[in-house]
């Protein structure tokens, strides 16, 4: 995963619907046929909204149940476009009525409807993850009309500020050519396994593995291959160990792999397979790498820079006295 720059943000805002309703658009244009929810116990409000629609000559079929329940059920099995919601229900009142709502439809763009007596809880319901409210006795079809395309693209909007949102948080945490673990990442996960050992006094080993002579694969056969490489390292090193234990590039050809609740012995043999495999493997065109192992075991006077320089320590022997092996402290 590569980085992401302003245009490509700015793109990720603004051209890109992440999958929710069109509805705002069509609904506009009057392209197609658009289903609205509403959720009303008062016939006499439901008649009113429905007429405004009409007014307003939106092509949209409006669903109404009279209660959140009903309201729920319908969202299971059927495809709606907007949800337009009386905030006091025979089942359910206030701010969980919204919540309940935001969990069965995270997707959808929702209006809340309520009297001017409740216009605080309407306001709440926005700060919780509507997109607008109307005062019932203000409204017209006009209005609703407007307020009922803004959510929409308000909606979208949200969407595509999470999506952006997540992605900068991976690539804050993964790094962007292998896909595993970054070094700052690394350190976090680090200093949480080491409060768990010292807690609960369990074991944690820890290795550090470097590629041999990568520099001169970078000069003979480009800094392409050299990323090939990388990247066939990362993944042939992510199949080869458990789910819990945690893999992350420290930096350049260097590697990390913090195995809690697994001692020195266990790490060396742990290292002495991914070695080997390293030193079997085919990376295109007859290219074989090798590399060296650093292994370590927690103890107790550890902190995360003296477990790390100990690591690196057995590391430089493992290169010092030939390289492709592995050393232990």
């Amino acid at each position: 995963m590569g980085r992401v720059c302003i245009r490509d943000w700015l793109h990720l805002l603004f051209h890109n619907t992440y999958n929710t309703p069109k509805f705002g658009d069509d609904f506009m244009n009057n392209n197609s046929l658009q289903t609205i929810l509403l959720i009303e116990d008062d016939p006499g409000d439901a008649l009113l909204i429905e007429e405004m629609l009409e007014q307003q000559e939106c092509k949209a079929c409006l669903v109404n149940t009279e209660r959140l329940s009903e309201g729920l059920d319908y969202l299971r099995q059927n495809h709606c476009n907007m949800i337009l919601l009386d905030m006091n229900l025979p089942d359910s009142s206030g701010l969980s009525t919204i919540t309940r709502l935001l969990e069965a439809a995270p997707s959808l763009p929702i209006i809340v409807l309520t009297g001017h007596s409740d216009e605080s809880f309407a306001i709440e319901a926005v700060k919780a993850g509507a997109q607008d409210y109307l005062l019932k006795g203000d409204i017209d079809g006009r209005i609703l009309k407007r307020s009922m395309f803004y959510a929409v693209e308000r909606k979208k909007l949200e969407i595509a500020l999470k999506q952006t949102r997540d992605l900068f948080e991976r690539q804050a945490r993964i790094d962007y050519l292998t896909g595993i673990y970054n070094r700052l990442m690394f350190n976090e996960l680090l200093e949480a396994e080491l409060q768990r050992a010292r807690r609960y006094n369990c074991e944690l080993s820890l290795i550090m593995f470097d590629l041999d002579h990568f520099k001169l694969v970078n000069d003979t056969y480009s800094h392409n291959v050299g990323d090939h490489v990388l990247k066939e390292v990362a993944q042939l090193v992510s199949d080869n160990i458990r789910a819990h234990d945690i893999f992350a590039r420290w930096g350049g050809e260097e590697f990390m792999v913090l195995i809690p609740k697994s001692d020195q012995s266990h790490a060396s043999a742990l290292s002495e397979k991914l070695r080997s495999i390293c030193e079997a493997h085919d990376f295109g065109n007859g290219l074989h790498v090798t590399a060296s192992f650093g292994v370590t075991q927690f103890n107790s006077n550890d902190n995360s820079e003296s477990l790390v320089a100990r690591t690196d320590k057995a590391l430089y022997l493992a290169k010092n006295n030939g390289r492709n092996r592995i050393e232990s402290l």
